[in-house]
């Protein structure tokens, strides 16, 4: 894959969940930090009880996320890893090995708390978008969760 012009990295950045409500001009600055990699099949982004430092959104390939060696789901074409690694410095509850050659999108705690210090507006923005998929997950928990629903009466029957 060749690398990408910031504008390009913008477009891709914009369908993530945690920067599509930012602006035009504010993603652009994110896409500014975000740094370009290249991993061949069987290489391991992070491993499970080390810190994870880094935002990763998948351009090209796939990764599985596995948890004391049992695979839990694939991530694909533009979607997130270590959502929460740009807000906790904990180790990483899972490891992330490359399941075919995948390219990249990087990006670093340290610039990006650079980046909010000098761009307070993008924080707001990420706020809400955190706070949008925590509900989201909460809501779907709860859902889940929810004890079964009686079945419905038949049609004209008295309830």
């Amino acid at each position: 894959m060749e690398t990408l012009t910031t504008l390009e990295r913008a477009i891709r950045l914009q369908k993530v969940d945690l920067f599509n409500d930012l602006e035009t001009d504010l993603l652009a600055l994110v896409a500014s930090i975000a740094k370009q990699a290249e991993l061949p099949a069987g290489s391991m982004l992070f491993q499970e009880g080390r810190p994870l430092n880094a935002i990763y959104v998948l351009l090209e390939g796939r990764i599985e996320m596995s948890r004391g060696g049992q695979p839990l789901f694939t991530v694909g074409r533009d979607e997130t890893i270590g959502n929460w690694a740009l807000f906790d410095e904990q180790p990483s509850v899972v490891t992330a090995t490359v399941v075919e050659q995948s390219h990249l999108l990087q990006i670093d705690r340290e610039d990006f708390f650079e980046l909010l210090a000098d761009h307070g507006e993008i924080t707001r923005n990420l706020f809400q978008a955190l706070f949008k998929r925590v509900r989201g997950l909460l809501t779907k928990g709860l859902e889940d969760n929810s004890p079964p629903r009686p079945p419905a009466p038949p049609d004209g029957a008295a309830t």
